[in-house]
């Protein structure tokens, strides 16, 4: 299979927010925690490194919770923090890797202090630590981490608003209907929200000055993709963000409310976090 190093290239350097779903966090670091005890545990990768202990299973068992402590905490930090930082792939990676130092260095004063208890800890230890045991096995354990939360349990990222079929004077969308030469215009202030019937989206904006709704052929799906700057928040629905004025209830139950008018539209739980953390963002993009 052929690879597109400028694919992966652009990939990496695309803007985009972390979503507030702490979940996703949560379990990637806990199955990192796992599989790092489970390599020391069946590999025994540093066998001849180690001095005997009678409990070294547990030992190796507390590797897997420092581990899955730090990366917790980490995000945690991060996400309630430094939320309206705009991150890429490798800016990501980067944060992973300190967060492996700040790990490793943790480990070595658990090794030192409480299973070993010899009170061995200088910073040509630690460093020699950091080489010898560290570096060649924590590549792995990032490209685990980093393969928990981009393949098996996504992050939901959303990106800066951008500007992609809008005229660039006029600020204008064109919405152009699948299978046909139809093409609706709207400014991009007077959309609401896009709803999803069946083969069909309703689109729901102001026209002078009244509420006003059109059907066309199409697919949500193709409306993301053509206006990156609309956020989904439930499978039928994406929304103009700039007109959002509401986020109501909690993430069993939600809606937003838009400026201008009364109706409400849901928001499903598995986008609630996301789009919470999205609107306390707003005003800094």
């Amino acid at each position: 299979m052929k690879i597109s190093w400028t694919g992966l290239l652009l990939k990496n350097k695309q803007s985009f927010y972390l979503s507030g779903d702490r979940k996703k966090y949560w379990y990637s670091a806990f199955f990192l925690g796992f599989f790092v005890a489970l390599i020391l545990i069946g590999l025994k990768p540093f066998e001849k490194n180690i001095i005997d202990h009678p409990h070294i299973t547990l030992v190796r068992i507390g590797v897997g919770l420092i581990c899955t402590g730090v990366y917790i905490l980490g995000y945690e930090i991060l996400l309630n923090c430094y939320k309206t930082i705009k991150f890429n792939y490798l800016k990501l990676i980067l944060f992973d890797v300190f967060l492996a130092l700040i790990s490793v260095i943790l480990i070595f004063l658990y090794d030192r202090l409480i299973v070993v208890k010899d009170g061995h800890v200088t910073f040509g230890f630690l460093l020699e630590y950091i080489l010898v045991l560290a570096l060649p096995f924590y590549p792995i354990i990032l490209f685990i981490f980093h393969f928990f939360k981009v393949a098996i349990f996504p992050i939901q990222i959303y990106p800066p608003i951008t500007k992609n079929n809008i005229s660039e004077h006029e600020n204008v969308l064109h919405i152009k209907e699948n299978g046909s030469l139809e093409v609706l215009s709207i400014k991009e202030e007077h959309l609401l929200y896009i709803q999803s019937q069946d083969n069909y989206v309703e689109i729901h904006y102001f026209k002078d000055g009244n509420y006003t709704k059109y059907l066309m052929r199409g697919t949500l799906k193709k409306i993301l993709k053509d206006f990156t700057f609309l956020f989904k928040v439930h499978r039928s629905f994406v929304v103009n963000p700039h007109n959002i004025d509401e986020l109501i209830g909690n993430s069993n139950k939600a809606s937003i409310t838009f400026k201008g008018m009364d109706s409400t539209i849901p928001v499903s739980k598995s986008n609630y976090s996301s789009l919470k953390n999205y609107l306390s963002t707003r005003t800094n993009i």
